[in-house]
């Protein structure tokens, strides 16, 4: 069952260094529990060793560019079209689960009940509602390898920004 913690926006700074992120740059924003709050930490990632050793989730960010500020989220409609043609190309189905994790993150796709084995090829699925009309999603999990993660950022981005 995936979880849901409130966090901060990012500081735009290291808190390693102390120095404000330049566009492009990469970071790593990490939790960490601090008595009964989390606390997000932005680490520059030339200042990235490893997890603290309490935290609770990670993940790498892109400070953005100046000209790609005029960027705005693509709609929620857009991104549920593109997941269902996600679904329907098998060699997406690594983007199509991360962009479904998204959309559950977003409280757009709901948890219907935990993963099931599906007897006929014994892949796990993870089954999902919108809530907004009741469309069911059987998710296929495939979880990316540590070596996809960046190029899989890169489409994921590419998907989720639009500029008009």
């Amino acid at each position: 069952m995936l979880q849901d913690y409130p966090t901060t926006k990012c500081s735009k700074r290291c808190s390693v260094s102390g120095k404000e992120f330049a566009p492009g740059e990469s970071y790593i924003s990490v939790l960490i529990p601090s008595g009964d709050d989390i606390t997000r930490v932005d680490i520059a990632a030339q200042h990235w060793k490893e997890p603290p050793e309490k935290a609770i989730g990670w993940w790498k960010c892109r400070m953005p560019d100046a000209q790609r500020r005029g960027t705005r989220p693509a709609p929620n409609s857009v991104l549920l079209d593109t997941l269902a043609e996600l679904l329907n190309r098998p060699e997406m189905a690594k983007l199509a689960y991360l962009l479904a994790l998204l959309l559950v993150r977003r409280r757009i796709l709901v948890e219907e009940n935990r993963l099931s084995l599906d007897d006929q090829d014994a892949t796990s699925t993870w089954n999902l509602v919108q809530p907004a009309d009741g469309r069911q999603w059987n998710i296929p999990m495939s979880c990316p390898e540590p070596h996809e993660l960046a190029r899989l950022q890169d489409s994921l981005m590419k998907l989720l920004f639009t500029d008009e």
